[in-house]
């Protein structure tokens, strides 16, 4: 294992090294192969109605609960961050956004 370890460290210290010396120099007028920002690229292209808004109700754990994540479950439009209940679950949550 130590053997396959070390000469996966040295391919990659060989091959990042023989790319050190391929950038054009700074005075050069060679185009740059950076990624660069295009704007918002997820726009809508089709004609296709936006989704409507979903609403979740958030309930946060009662500290007897073996559990660490909130319950969450669907609830009507309202105010965001208004109570809310889900049902089978026990205590008042908080209205959010589904994302």
């Amino acid at each position: 294992m130590r053997i396959v370890l070390l000469g996966l460290m040295i391919l990659t210290v060989a091959y990042s090294t023989a790319h050190a010396g391929v950038l054009p120099p700074a005075d050069s007028q060679t185009p740059w192969s950076v990624a660069q920002y295009q704007g918002n690229s997820h726009a809508r292209t089709d004609d296709r109605p936006a989704r409507p808004q979903r609403y979740v109700c958030v309930v946060p754990p009662r500290e007897s609960d073996d559990r660490n994540r909130p319950y969450v479950c669907r609830a009507d439009a309202g105010r965001v961050g208004g109570r809310c209940r889900c049902p089978n679950v026990v205590g008042n949550g908080r209205l959010d956004l589904d994302y």
